[in-house]
């Protein structure tokens, strides 16, 4: 009688036994899947991650070449071309020039911190739009501080005018849209 009592227990220990051999086998399963057939990147989050780079590229660029043009040197030419373009300029046209020539001297006095400001944000663009190419989530909120950032900078250190007001509608534009578009593949970042 004792050792068909014990059968039963032993059968549950080895059915436990089992099923938990079992589990772990088709965890190492998943994980193996997951390893040898990734997640696909979709050719829009391809694109938008391609277009970002060149972007970014070119913003480094232009950042650099803000800072020379604003050098001492490049500065006392390009002033006494827009000063004459002041005088020169009449009604709308004058008061254009000479929001042109604050907004100059305005970019000399911060020509540092822009420089810093730009590379910094445009490395966050950069940061986050290679981690969204890897598929992971950490990199939206990355992307979206660097591209929103340098408005809100831009617009406390140099101000608005209608000349930089078209420019300021123009990069916003082109930065809105692309945040749009990232939210829009935020469905396809799996890590």
């Amino acid at each position: 009688m004792r050792a068909s009592f014990n059968l039963p227990r032993q059968s549950i220990v080895s059915l436990i036994f089992c099923s938990y051999l079992t589990s772990k086998k088709m965890e190492q399963n998943q994980n193996a899947d997951l390893l040898t057939h990734p997640p696909k990147r979709s050719e829009t989050l391809n694109v938008l991650t391609i277009l970002t780079i060149i972007g970014c590229c070119i913003s480094y660029l232009g950042a650099f070449w803000g800072f020379y043009t604003t050098s001492p040197a490049q500065y006392e030419k390009r002033h006494n071309d827009l000063e004459q373009a002041v005088e020169k300029a009449g009604g709308a046209l004058g008061k254009f020039s000479e929001e042109s020539l604050r907004m100059f001297e305005k970019s000399r006095d911060y020509r540092m911190i822009l420089l810093l400001s730009a590379i910094v944000f445009t490395t966050f663009c950069l940061i986050g739009a290679l981690q969204m190419r890897k598929l992971k989530k950490s990199g939206y909120p990355i992307y979206v501080i660097g591209e929103l950032a340098p408005f809100v900078v831009s617009a406390v250190l140099i101000g608005f005018s209608f000349a930089g007001g078209i420019a300021l509608i123009f990069s916003m534009v082109f930065a809105i849209l692309f945040v749009i578009l990232y939210s829009v593949q935020r469905k396809n970042l799996v890590y």
